[in-house]
């Protein structure tokens, strides 16, 4: 496994990547499996075209994306630079249950707090305990959640809002 960050020339293997976890299972996407496949590869590389500090964390197996995880800041103000938001996090299906979203996550967080970040907050969309027991064993604590944040197929899914605080030295 290969970990490294991906940037817009990765743009190709983070749509294969997206499109995969959403065709299985789109409530922890937050968007239809239709919604996601009508994206074009412009707008893969628009997503991933961000400024230092804000970073995409990807894990390859034989050159293939895997898994990702991201950090980026939530305003392009001073005053909102104590903190990021992490999105992005995402194992394909086959690969799940071997630790690479731990990894990714793992290297999203350290890099975030090595670049001055306080407070790193999250969305995740329910039903997904795999993702909230990843989530809390970092350390990140649940403060509020959002009701009826996406409606997929049918069927409204809350969004739970969690948030890590940068233990003191």
């Amino acid at each position: 496994m290969n970990i490294r960050s991906i940037d817009s020339s990765d743009a190709e293997a983070f749509a294969a990547l997206r499109r995969a976890v959403t065709r299985e299972n789109p409530v922890q996407m937050g968007l239809s499996y239709v919604e996601e496949a009508g994206r074009t590869i412009d707008s893969f590389r628009e997503q991933l075209s961000f400024s230092h500090p804000n970073t995409m964390v990807g894990c390859f197996a034989q050159e293939v994306l895997v898994a990702t995880a991201a950090v980026g800041y939530t305003s392009r103000f001073p005053s909102s630079r104590h903190k990021m938001v992490m999105w992005g996090v995402f194992t394909s299906p086959g690969y799940r249950r071997k630790g690479l979203s731990r990894q990714v996550v793992g290297a999203a967080i350290q890099h975030a707090f090595s670049n001055g970040v306080r407070r790193i907050n999250l969305q995740v969309y329910v039903p997904n305990e795999p993702a909230l027991s990843l989530y809390k064993s970092f350390g990140f604590v649940e403060y509020g959640v959002e009701p009826e944040a996406v409606y997929l197929d049918g069927h409204y899914h809350d969004g739970v809002h969690m948030t890590l605080v940068q233990k003191q030295a």
